[in-house]
């Protein structure tokens, strides 16, 4: 009896140990699936709670060198929250800059994690020969050189770049800028990288826009013998006409740059103003009578006078218009050239 009472003590100790120390599951060695994560390379592992990392990396056969390091560590228990193993490669690479060489040792580090801890005395223009986010190798050669200065500006945005690349296009590829089929930048694709250069990506759209817009109308001028000389009027008032114009509008960086009509087509016709000017004659035609003298002689005789008269427009026919022509040699005289109603014309000499 005090056996028995003895090993339920034991029993019960051992379940309150499991769960203090969040063991529980783990002792019930419950599947978890993870990922290993190995410098990039992600393997994915069915294993169970309570192995231990290093067991985990067994399972997958993943192999450590003897300064390679994890995260969790190697003797750490999994869990059923356990999601991801990282595993950290030593590497010593050499840095080389000019003639000068740098060893470097790092576990889990990249590229830029070697540049940097090699801290060579330097502007920040020069750049290593393989890309700064790879890991490092061990045995790695690491070889840096001085790059060009690039002031990008796209997407309303600019930033400051230093680059190996050899031409325009190369940079944009390199910063993963993906032209549009309009797009414009100021610099030729092909033309050659220089150090200090601006290189501006417009992003460029065209759109087709249709406004109804207002026909002017012209004025016409006509002649009325129903309103006398010097006088008009408007006899029809104009009216403006519509129509529709389509344009192809070219947008910059969402802002409209210009615009150009490619089409028209009037709606409404525009109704011409009409100014009507009088052309009947004021003048008056008139009569003069003279009288004569008286002479004398021996037997006296009387002697008598005569008169002319004058004319005005004569059946209805009136001056239309005088036109003033001087002669061009300075002696005052020339003609005027008269229109009359009828259409028939005169020249008076002065």
């Amino acid at each position: 009896m005090q056996h028995t009472t003895s090993f339920l003590k034991a029993t019960a100790l051992l379940a309150a140990v499991c769960l203090l120390m969040g063991l529980l599951v783990a002792c019930s060695g419950e599947e978890v699936k993870l990922e290993v994560n190995d410098m990039g390379t992600k393997t994915e592992v069915t294993t169970s709670a309570g192995k231990t990392v290093k067991q985990a990396l067994e399972t997958a056969q993943i192999e450590l060198g003897e300064k390679d390091e994890t995260e969790p560590s190697l003797d750490a228990k999994i869990t059923v929250d356990t999601k991801e193993i990282l595993v950290k490669r030593y590497a010593k690479v050499t840095v080389v800059y000019g003639e000068e060489k740098k060893e470097v040792e790092l576990v889990g580090g990249t590229v830029a994690d070697a540049v940097e801890k090699a801290a060579f005395k330097t502007d920040d223009s020069i750049t290593p020969d393989v890309p700064v986010t790879d890991y490092l190798k061990d045995g790695m050669t690491i070889t840096l050189s001085k790059g060009m200065k690039v002031k990008l500006t796209v997407d309303s945005k600019t930033d400051d770049f230093v680059t190996k690349a050899a031409t325009v296009k190369d940079f944009l590829t390199e910063q993963k800028v993906k032209l549009g089929e309009d797009d414009e930048v100021s610099e030729k694709l092909d033309a050659a990288i220089k150090d200090g250069m601006e290189i501006v990506v417009k992003r460029v759209e065209y759109k087709e826009e249709t406004k109804t817009e207002e026909v002017d109308y012209k004025t016409e001028e006509k002649y009325s013998d129903s309103l006398a000389s010097g006088t008009s009027e408007v006899t029809q008032e104009g009216v403006k006409g519509e129509k529709e114009v389509t344009y192809k509008v070219k947008y910059v960086d969402g802002k409209e740059d210009s615009r150009e009509s490619i089409s028209e087509k009037v709606t409404k016709e525009p109704v011409n103003k009409i100014v009507t000017y009088g052309s009947a004659s004021n003048d008056s035609g008139s009569n003069e009578s003279g009288s004569g003298g008286s002479g004398s002689g021996d037997s006296g005789s009387g002697g008598s006078g005569s008169g002319s008269s004058g004319q005005g427009s004569q059946g209805g026919v009136y001056e239309v218009s005088r036109t003033d022509n001087p002669d061009c040699d300075g002696s005052g005289h020339g003609y005027y050239h008269i229109v009359y109603s009828d259409g028939s014309t005169k020249d008076i000499d002065y």
